[in-house]
């Protein structure tokens, strides 16, 4: 038996919906190797570039996807294509947790990230195309779920180091429990191929109704996604936090991100046409916070702020993309540009902040998160 999903008038959670917001937390157990970048620099010695790369490989999963993956949906329908990202994100979890060395490990992440970053490009199209003009509450619903699994992956991997286990099990144990209850919710479902109307080129970047929204997300990327793969390194090596510890009370970074995007409504009501700029700010004072605040309590409200305000970045700035690229490209086009966007910025990111890390140390690094912010602010303003 299949359910044909049909488009709702009103944003609303049905089977299609509650399947995306389980795609992204199976994403979320591919991502969740940040939680474990410390643990991986004990056991193995390396780096903090070689670490930043576990992360960094799911950037360059976008590049490709958003370079290639419109070719792939083309050629096996995006239902085939969200089946082949599921599976690359399993087969690279398993990889990474049973990894004897850092090249294994690495080889896992490349898997996870090219799989998710497969995920990453068709899922806006797809949300898109099944919510009309409520995708900016879709966007913000679906991306808040995995908040929720990256605060229990911080709480159970964190409850097993603190207990002297392996974080290896549990890992591969919870990421077994998403991708079953993925496949119990979703496989039912029909998924719309949606309407192709041309061929991706990079060629649309020289509009500046592509480029510019299209930089935006990058900025915004860059700016939410870094803090949060190095949060739990910099609570353990600049907080003193201890092993198990740190992983859970980077988990409040996940509970920010979960609950401000469900209020996402309200925060706008409240914010209007600066949400964006005014969210550009605060995360900007949280990286500060976190810098300078001394003590790891102060340590942990600063993630705190900075995930209050960068939950809205993501889904709004690639609304906008939509509203002022989509009279040009279609949601399968669409989705690999925000694939791209991310994907510089998913690669850039993390790794810069390895790099300084190991030039500058990691506390001072987190300082180029303020002026990323700073740039956000300025250029993301409300022009009313």
């Amino acid at each position: 038996m299949t359910i044909q999903a049909e488009a709702p008038t009103t944003f609303r959670w049905d089977r299609l919906t509650y399947s995306s917001a389980l795609g992204y937390c199976l994403l979320v157990a591919g991502l969740s190797v940040g939680v474990l970048l410390g643990e991986l620099r004990a056991e193995f010695g390396i780096s903090g570039v070689v670490a930043a790369l576990h992360g960094s490989t799911f950037g360059i999963g976008l590049l490709l996807a958003g370079l290639f993956g419109v070719r792939v949906v083309d050629r096996i329908g995006r239902r085939n294509a969200l089946l082949v990202a599921a599976i690359g994100l399993g087969t690279g979890i398993a990889l990474f947790c049973l990894g004897p060395s850092w090249p294994v490990t690495l080889l896992g992440t490349a898997f996870s990230g090219t799989g998710g970053a497969l995920l990453v490009m068709v899922m806006p199209g797809l949300i898109s195309d099944h919510h009309g003009e409520h995708r900016a509450a879709a966007f913000a619903a679906v991306n808040g779920a995995p908040g929720v699994a990256g605060v229990a992956f911080s709480l159970v991997i964190g409850g097993a180091l603190s207990a002297g286990w392996s974080w290896r099990p549990p890992y591969l144990i919870l990421t077994a429990i998403f991708g079953l209850a993925l496949a119990a919710v979703a496989l039912p479902v029909v998924v719309p191929d949606g309407v192709r109307s041309g061929s991706f080129s990079l060629r649309h970047f020289r509009d500046r109704q592509v480029l510019v929204p299209w930089g935006h997300i990058v900025n915004a990327v860059l700016a939410e996604f870094t803090v949060g793969i190095w949060a739990v390194t910099y609570l353990r090596e600049v907080g003193g936090a201890s092993a198990g510890l740190a992983p859970i009370l980077a988990g409040v970074f996940g509970v920010m991100m979960f609950a401000t995007r469900l209020a996402l409504p309200t925060l706008q009501r409240l914010w209007g046409d600066a949400t964006i700029s005014y969210s550009f700010l605060v995360i900007g004072a949280g990286a500060l916070v976190m810098c300078f605040a001394p003590g790891l309590a102060w340590k942990t409200f600063g993630l705190v702020v900075v995930g209050f305000g960068g939950a809205p970045l993501y889904p709004l700035t690639v609304d906008r993309f939509y509203v002022r690229a989509g009279h040009m490209l279609d949601a399968v086009s669409l989705g690999a540009f925000c694939a791209l966007a991310s994907g510089v910025a998913v690669t850039l990111g993390p790794l810069a902040l390895g790099v300084l890390a190991d030039a500058v140390g990691l506390r001072w690094a987190i300082l180029v998160v303020p002026v990323l912010a700073g740039v956000g602010a300025v250029t993301q303003r409300s022009r009313r």
